[in-house]
């Protein structure tokens, strides 16, 4: 359950904590939400508010540091630029029933751009339907690939709005991951995928699980400090 209406006051701006209890959660994570008013706080299940707001000051110097290099939030408009699978790439919009050269559909890529044949007021959710299509297939080929390497089966595979982890796996087999990742570089969102497989044959971090990763992926250190340097700006687009 999320608990909110906590609040913490840092350069002049109001934050949101937000509490996300979690029940294999062993101690306290936070992370500044990009584009919001608000600090995120990943806890073990019924631990104390009181310590937790300690925890929050204690980084408050962490926070303020934070904002300072905070990238402001992006829109999905006409001529906005986003990455995908770490490219930029320009949203250009198209008019309904313009006749175009091409005959790719309501949105597509070409050549850097992003197209896509919407009104205005319809642009945002377009954008990230298209994103969230394109993720799905690329995290589902990636997913079904890797499972079959060490022969194992995936019970599903979901995309969701999640915004304290990248992934997770379920002991049932079911695989969750944040569907931005496809603003992330390729092989960030490779390691992601790989890291949740290997899940699947060890529901830990052993040094077994990790082996396993290094199989199913060549970039894991990389990638796994481009998202602790980078994470947060996944969270400012749209």
């Amino acid at each position: 359950m999320v608990k909110k209406n906590v609040y913490l006051g840092v350069q002049g701006q109001k934050l949101e904590v937000i509490i996300q209890p979690h029940p294999t959660s062993k101690k306290l994570s936070l992370r500044l939400g990009a584009g919001q008013a608000a600090i995120k706080v990943v806890s073990p299940p019924n631990y104390p508010i009181a310590d937790i707001m300690d925890f929050v000051e204690r980084q408050r110097n962490w926070i303020a540091e934070r904002l300072d290099k905070q990238s402001p939030s992006v829109s999905y408009e006409d001529g906005a630029n986003i990455p995908i699978l770490g490219r930029h790439h320009k949203i250009v919009r198209i008019e309904p029933g313009t006749k175009t050269h091409s005959q790719k559909g309501a949105a597509w890529l070409e050549a850097n751009q992003l197209y896509i044949k919407s009104h205005v007021e319809h642009l945002p959710r377009r954008v990230q339907d298209f994103l969230k299509k394109q993720v799905r297939f690329e995290i589902n080929l990636r997913a079904q690939e890797k499972a079959a390497k060490i022969d194992k089966k995936i019970a599903a595979i979901r995309i969701k709005d999640t915004t304290s982890r990248w992934g997770s796996c379920s002991t049932k087999g079911n695989l969750n991951f944040s569907w931005r990742l496809i603003f992330s570089p390729e092989e960030v969102l490779d390691y992601v995928v790989a890291h949740e497989v290997a899940h699947l044959e060890h529901m830990n971090h052993s040094p077994a699980f990790w082996a396993l990763v290094d199989q199913l992926t060549d970039t894991r250190k990389t990638s796994q400090r481009w998202l602790k340097l980078n994470g947060n700006q996944l969270m400012s687009y749209g």
